[in-house]
């Protein structure tokens, strides 16, 4: 069955998306993973996997509005990424400010998301599928929470940050959904190991699960979104910490997966 992770954050600017995309790169190694660009006001992961315009012949925006079917949309991204064992599969979204409209007037229907999920995972043979969600608290968010299997949630340092994170946590527990937190672009004059004891400290006050902290990089930042990073430097600290990440999401929802059994 289909395990489905959301990948959330409270404000934009987190690293959000570029986390997303390096979580499911390290995850294809081995698994079958889908990708779903759910920030449908502000798309970008296709950004970073490479797609081209005219490789895009349906979006998960054109299934919302009823005008595509679900195996009109998945890229088969795993020659592209090279992946032997495992395949990646991604659904974009549209970057036409008129099919955004036109979802923002007619709305996203919870059975319209849960069968385009349901099929994507079926018809792929998927492991798991990632959704990147759009910062906040809107309706397509709350929706993903309700559909999905765990959140991750994405935060900075940062007061404002940390409260909103809170809240979506609180948020997330009236579905009963596993969430663990991300520490993203930690400052520079702050360690480390004190951001982890930080994120763990508040992992437990959030009643969540610490997942990992991430030095801001500079080398990260100057990819500026050209590709997925672990891709490229598969040896890098970065690199480590992602597959430390997607170590740990994958031993805790295996153990969720059993107690639910």
């Amino acid at each position: 069955m289909t395990k489905v992770i959301a990948v959330h954050s409270f404000k934009g600017g987190t690293g959000k998306t570029t986390l997303t995309a390096n979580i499911a790169a390290i995850l294809a190694k081995n698994r079958r993973v889908g990708v779903m660009d759910l920030d449908l006001s502000g798309p970008g992961l296709h950004v970073l996997f490479g797609v081209k315009k005219s490789e895009i012949k349906a979006t998960l925006t054109d299934i919302f509005l009823g005008d595509a079917t679900p195996a009109d949309v998945v890229i088969d991204l795993t020659q592209r990424f090279n992946l032997k064992k495992g395949g990646l599969f991604f659904c974009p979204a549209s970057n036409k400010v008129e099919d955004m409209l036109r979802l923002l007037k007619s709305g996203l229907e919870v059975e319209v998301f849960q069968d385009t999920i349901q099929k994507v995972g079926e018809q792929n043979k998927l492991d798991y599928i990632i959704v990147d969600t759009h910062p906040g608290v809107e309706n397509d968010t709350v929706l993903a929470m309700g559909c999905c299997d765990a959140l991750v949630l994405v935060s900075r340092v940062d007061q404002q940050d940390l409260f909103g994170t809170a809240v979506m946590v609180l948020l997330a527990e009236t579905f009963e959904k596993p969430t663990f937190l991300t520490l993203n672009m930690i400052p520079p004059g702050v360690r480390i190991k004190d951001a982890i004891k930080v994120g763990q400290e508040l992992s437990q006050l959030f009643r969540s699960r610490f997942l990992q902290a991430f030095e801001f990089q500079l080398d990260v930042i100057n990819n500026l979104s050209r590709s997925v990073f672990v891709v490229d430097n598969p040896d890098s600290s970065f690199a480590k910490k992602v597959t430390e990440a997607v170590d740990t999401l994958e031993r805790e929802l295996s153990g969720a997966t059993k107690i639910a059994n």
